[in-house]
């Protein structure tokens, strides 16, 4: 019942919406001029602007029973429909029609108003003249929406497609898909009429998205990065362009995912995630580098330290001055744990300098606490010292975390330390 009131009330905007004057079929042989009309009008519009329909009704009625001016006559259909009074509705169109026998607008509306009393097989036979009177881009439309209400779907199918075939609107589109795909199950006609539309026509965002819920239901996944990027080159919305790049990465395609993003300019930050997930530090590296050219964050001046480290084949001592220049101007900007636990564990581990390096280690300690990785860079500062039993009790508590194949190796060093000291 909720569905077909839908469809009903769909019928009813149909009508009442982009239906100018100029365009309503005018016999100008009755329309006589009304002394009174400018007064009248001015009230019935005041009572309409006010919501007292039924007032409004007496104006526009009296309006057009003395000037037969049918824009009158298609306000008092309005203002009847508004005030539910569907009795007086089935008068007013009887009588319109008896001065405008081949008005569209009103042989419409009377079917509507039969479909409303449920006097269908009436409503379907009058469906059936009207488009065979006239075949008209509205009258296909509609009587694709009365045999839709019908549930006869390849009637309904039959005049959408007439409909579409002359002018190509989106919303007789939508209905031909929607037949196709959740009543007459022909999905790959639906999916096909759809795409064809948007090679045409463009990327509209109520087709795509129509097209997106029909490929997310497939699962075809290549169907629904093929509309992500149409929408995003089409509205240059973000949104889309991540869609996108999670559905590449989720099927492994993460070259084409760089492949896309270098085209789309959505996020550089985001194709650095990608080079890093594929170990290609040195293309992150340098995507970090024009990132910090455009914008002098230290964050990115971090994240270059730590991909010319990791990307180097030659970890000597100029690298690594580098990398510590690089760290250096990073911390002192921010003091992003990541930096200072990644740039305190090269001065301990390198023996650059191992003091400043548990210093810094400590200060990420302060944010993260709970790190097993901080924790373990903490313990390997203090084994360099020499302090292994101080670094043993900071490393039991970071194997109950992890099971890490560095930190395995750091608690071996670790015992050996303990155990030779304990020899002595």
């Amino acid at each position: 019942m909720y569905r077909y009131s839908i469809i009903i009330a769909s019928l009813f905007i149909f009508l009442f919406t982009g239906c100018s004057v100029k365009n309503l079929q005018i016999n100008k042989s009755i329309v006589k001029s009304y002394k009174y009309e400018n007064k009248y009008l001015l009230f019935a519009l005041m009572y309409e602007q006010d919501g007292d329909y039924n007032d409004a009704r007496v104006y526009f009625l009296k309006l057009y029973k003395h000037t037969k001016k049918i824009d009158y006559l298609k306000k008092l259909i309005n203002v009847t429909i508004r005030a539910k009074e569907y009795k007086k509705l089935k008068e007013y169109l009887s009588m319109g029609l008896d001065d405008y026998p081949e008005n569209e607008m009103l042989k419409r509306t009377y079917i509507k108003y039969l479909l409303f009393k449920k006097d269908y097989k009436k409503a379907k036979r009058l469906t059936f003249d009207l488009v065979k009177s006239d075949k008209d881009v509205k009258n296909y439309e509609f009587a694709g929406l009365v045999f839709l209400s019908f549930k006869e779907y390849k009637f309904a199918l039959k005049y959408f497609e007439r409909a579409y075939g002359i002018g190509y609107n989106e919303k007789i589109l939508s209905n031909i898909a929607n037949i196709l795909y959740l009543y007459l199950n022909k999905k790959d006609e639906a999916i096909a009429y759809l795409e064809t539309h948007i090679r045409m026509r463009g990327c509209s965002k109520n087709i795509c998205y129509q097209l997106l819920n029909f490929y997310a239901k497939e699962k075809d996944v290549n169907g629904l990065i093929s509309v992500y990027k149409r929408l995003y080159f089409h509205t240059k919305d973000k949104k889309f362009a991540k869609k996108v790049v999670e559905l590449l990465m989720y099927q492994g395609e993460r070259k084409t995912a760089i492949r896309f993003l270098k085209k789309s300019d959505y996020d550089d930050r985001l194709l650095i995630d990608i080079y890093v997930s594929m170990k290609d530090f040195k293309n992150a590296y340098k995507t970090a580098k024009l990132l910090y050219k455009k914008d002098p964050n230290p964050s990115f001046l971090g994240k270059m330290a730590i991909f010319q480290y990791e990307g180097a084949k030659v970890r000597d001592k100029k690298l690594l001055m580098s990398v510590s220049k690089k760290f250096e101007k990073a911390i002192h900007a921010t003091k992003d744990p990541l930096y200072l636990n990644y740039y305190g564990y090269l001065l301990i581990d390198y023996n650059l300098n191992i003091k400043k390096g548990i210093k810094l280690v400590k200060e990420a300690l302060k944010e993260e606490p709970d790190s097993p990785y901080y924790l373990d860079s903490l313990a390997w500062g203090y084994y360099k010292l020499g302090l292994c039993k101080k670094a043993k009790k900071i490393m039991s508590k970071v194997l109950q975390m992890t099971g890490d194949s560095e930190v395995k190796k750091h608690d071996n060093a670790i015992n050996e330390c303990i155990k030779k000291k304990e020899d002595k």
